[in-house]
């Protein structure tokens, strides 16, 4: 019996034995097919991961050139410090040691050298090289150093809203630098290692290196020297002037090529961290204001074109004009005279710049004004580019085709103005503004901007008969002031009064003055306009304020024409 009760409890321990083996058995095997075939992928990657280094090589940044291969913008090869929290030893020893080193706080880097579940964490970017060679020689474990590239900015403040800066990423956060991200900043490449438990390259294991490209250079159409000497001159007149700001707008008008846009005020490119965003803006494209006196050239060309008004055409004009709730005068004549058209444009007549646009009606002369490329980008080759604001006839006031006339109830960027007058400079076509001439790599060049890029807004005999009216404005009306001795100049002058900040109709005290132009008249290489806002003093007027600073940016401008060209 007793016998028999032991064999029993045999048994059962046995078949109790057979089933936990054939369980354990079973969940080895479903745990090997869920490694081998269900996840074996994710399996994979996490072995990969742990015995895979992959090191990032940094594509170097392309240079930004001006025209004449001036450097503008180039690449500084700097070090940062990294690590890989895995291999930390001692992490609060090796945040101490790195913290007095590297004037960082402690706890910071401490933290990040005990996070274990990244392999990858910086401690600090950027760093002179005589720091990070400090910390090469401690050789702290799993603390590392690499080269990484710095913008630097050989001029400082030349340029600075158009060249735009990068970040601590060497990435284009504004101007040519951001627009042209993708050429400059080239492919990062790889370099692939086997590694074993310890983070060591294993001798002799496969190892992978992909060679990084690095970025393409651009070059501008900017020439260095007509650029500072616009932002010097610039700066000197504003602050003569004790105005508001200021700013200059250089174009070839017969490709469209920027010459020089200056701002004032500007800003230093290599420590751009320093000053208010504002100042980032390019006023060139971004600056929206009512054009005043200048934007008359725009309705007298669009009437001369469609044969509205004949060039030589004599008006009867009284020394004011009622249009619609709105009177509209003469600021200097308070009697009844006789002016040609071309007289109307050389004295700056309000009254009669009304009366041509009056001829034309409320919708010829809008879609005239369209025609010209107003309340649409340009199309420059720069981000954030400003459309202005034109009103549709359809919601006209019966007085807005007055105000318009005379450059007031529109807005316009320089650009868009200093476009419209560069139509009647090369003979009646609208081109689009660039301001990278080529996109170079490795001396070979991968792109040349097209600058055929034309549309005709007016007949070729019109654009002499507004170069005619416009010569006249500097050789004997109101544009005296802006002329170069011996070179013939055609401008127009420009004195608008600024909208209230906080009620509706115009302030007194606040004006923009400017002048537009191009030379030589016989065949104009240098187009350019000079926007002064709030100009203070006593005799404020395009015609003093912005037309000498013309003429002796013009000058300078034709002489580095024949010298580069």
């Amino acid at each position: 019996m007793i016998r028999k009760k032991y064999d029993k409890m045999d048994r059962k321990r046995i078949y109790f034995l057979f089933f936990f083996l054939l369980a354990g058995f079973f969940v080895i095997c479903y745990q090997l097919v869920n490694i081998q075939f269900i996840h074996a992928s994710k399996y994979i990657t996490y072995a990969d991961f742990q015995h895979t280094d992959e090191s990032i090589l940094d594509s170097k940044r392309g240079k930004i050139l001006d025209r004449n291969g001036i450097e503008l913008a180039v690449s500084l090869i700097e070090k940062t410090i990294y690590a890989d929290p895995r291999q930390v030893v001692d992490p609060a020893d090796q945040a101490r040691i790195l913290a007095d080193i590297l004037e960082m706080d402690r706890e910071k880097i401490q933290g990040l050298l005990s996070n274990e579940d990244l392999g990858f964490v910086y401690i600090k970017r950027k760093v002179e090289t005589e720091v990070a060679e400090r910390i090469q020689e401690i050789n702290l474990p799993g603390i590392y150093i690499k080269n990484e590239g710095k913008r630097f900015y050989p001029h400082d403040d030349l340029a600075a809203s158009l060249i735009g800066f990068t970040g601590t990423d060497n990435k284009g956060l504004s101007g040519i630098e951001l627009h042209y991200e993708k050429n400059l900043r080239g492919v990062d490449g790889k370099f692939i290692s086997e590694k074993d438990v310890f983070g060591n390259i294993i001798p002799g294991s496969k190892q992978t290196y992909i060679e990084p490209i690095n970025g393409a250079d651009v070059i501008l159409t900017i020439d260095s020297q007509i650029q500072f000497l616009a932002q010097k001159e610039l700066a000197k007149t504003v602050h003569r002037y004790n105005a508001a700001g200021g700013s200059i707008v250089i174009m070839d008008p017969n490709n469209g090529e920027i010459l020089a846009m200056a701002d004032y005020p500007g800003f230093d490119l290599n420590n751009y961290e320093d000053y208010d965003s504002e100042y980032y803006k390019l006023n060139g494209t971004s600056f929206t204001y009512e054009p005043g006196s200048t934007f008359k050239i725009v309705g007298v060309a669009a009437a001369v074109d469609k044969n509205i008004t004949g060039s030589q055409q004599v008006f009867h004009l009284p020394p004011r004009i009622q249009v619609g709730d709105r009177e509209i005068k003469e600021i200097f004549r308070t009697h009844n005279i006789d002016y040609s058209t071309r007289d109307i444009i050389k004295h700056s007549s309000n009254v009669g710049a009304v009366v041509i646009a009056l001829s034309m009606g409320k919708q010829l002369f809008w879609e005239s004004i369209k025609e010209f490329g107003f309340s649409e980008p340009t199309g420059i080759d720069y981000p954030g580019e400003e459309s202005g604001y034109l009103f549709n006839y359809q919601t006209w006031p019966e007085s807005t085709i007055g105000a318009m006339a005379i450059g007031q109830s529109i807005t316009v960027t320089p650009i868009q103005l200093l476009r419209a007058a560069s139509a009647i400079a090369n003979g009646g076509y609208l081109l689009t503004p660039t301001l990278a001439k080529e996109i170079r790599l490795n001396e070979n060049i991968m792109e040349s901007k097209d600058t055929a890029n034309r549309v005709r807004v007016m007949d070729q005999e019109t654009s002499k008969h507004l170069k005619d009216m416009m010569l006249s404005v500097v050789e004997d009306g109101t544009g005296g002031m802006a002329g170069v001795e011996g070179v013939k100049v055609c401008g127009k002058t420009g004195t608008a009064e600024k909208a209230n900040k906080n009620r509706p109709g115009y302030d007194e005290g606040r004006v923009i003055t400017s002048f537009i132009g191009f030379a030589p008249y016989e065949d104009p290489k240098v187009a350019m306009l000079i926007v002064i806002d709030e100009p203070q003093g006593g005799e404020i007027w395009g015609g003093t304020v912005a037309a000498p600073l013309f003429s002796k940016l013009m000058q300078f401008s034709l002489q580095r024409f024949i010298m580069i060209n």
